[in-house]
């Protein structure tokens, strides 16, 4: 990965800073994405004192802000001429129903609105490098049902199912965007990182169940693993339009698979992020 430069969003903790981590390693220069300007340069000094590698950058914005993600992607085209591999890793859950900024549902917002939105604007830039590498990071939790609309702007809330949703969105995303930039040198891939223990989840969890969550689910660094493969294995140079979990290409829920359901949100999504169809 010398010579290569690589972007992960959410990468001040968790899986992202494992896979910041892991880019650094192997010599890329990595730019790391964090809503919070303190706990993102502490987890930047962090890496570098880790890895040794002093090409590791911040860039802060908050990813439910579509104004933010313009600001982002305009902060990173200022600084660099290409981009190899960009890891969409940031995420959350929400146990209330919120809105962003934008008027969305914010786990829709954060977890699919934001990748759309920022991979867009930075297409330029993996052109540029001439095999540049999308790493969606998405989940075996996927909805069986998805009506683009109702996901955006759902009438009635549920945490997990929005989160399902998200997670669906993603995946047809990841097969649009594989089809659309056919023979462009850009491969676009998805993943299950697995069950993963972090401050987040253990949020999430009830408070009897704790204490047991770091003995039964992976950590951060074994949940990096296949976003590491994907954005540096020479084996994944022509895989593109794929979902792995498990270190293995799997098939999706049916929706997933819809082509008029997916141009579908693909239009809306276009529509949604404030961009021009091509």
């Amino acid at each position: 990965m010398t010579g290569k430069i690589g972007l992960v969003t959410g990468a001040n903790s968790g899986i992202g800073f494992a896979t910041a981590e892991g880019l650094a390693k192997q010599g890329a220069r990595v730019v790391m994405v964090s809503r919070d300007a303190e706990r993102g340069e502490e987890a930047r000094r962090q890496l570098v004192r880790r890895t040794g590698n002093a090409n590791i950058d911040l860039l802060v914005a908050d990813l439910s802000s579509q104004q933010e993600i313009r600001r982002l992607a305009r902060q990173f085209e200022e600084r660099y001429d290409k981009l190899d591999v960009l890891v969409n890793n940031a995420g959350g859950v929400f146990a209330k129903k919120e809105m962003s900024a934008d008027g969305y549902e914010m786990t829709f917002a954060v977890n699919y609105l934001a990748p759309f939105l920022l991979t867009h604007l930075l297409l330029d830039r993996l052109k540029a490098s001439g095999a540049g590498r999308i790493v969606n990071v998405a989940s075996i939790m996927q909805a069986k049902r998805f009506q683009p609309d109702e996901s955006a702007q759902p009438r009635r809330y549920s945490s997990m199912t929005a989160y399902k949703e998200a997670k669906v969105a993603v995946l047809m995303m990841t097969y649009t965007l594989a089809e659309r930039l056919a023979g462009s040198g850009i491969t676009v891939n998805a993943l299950h990182p697995g069950v993963i223990y972090t401050p987040q989840s253990a949020r999430m969890a009830p408070a009897f169940a704790r204490p047991l969550m770091k003995l039964f689910m992976s950590t951060p660094e074994q949940g990096a693993r296949m976003s590491l493969y994907m954005a540096s294995s020479p084996d994944m140079n022509s895989v593109s339009g794929k979902f792995y979990a498990k270190g293995q290409a799997r098939r999706t829920v049916p929706v997933s698979y819809d082509s008029k359901l997916q141009e579908e949100l693909y239009n809306k999504s276009i529509r949604w992020a404030g961009l021009t169809l091509n």
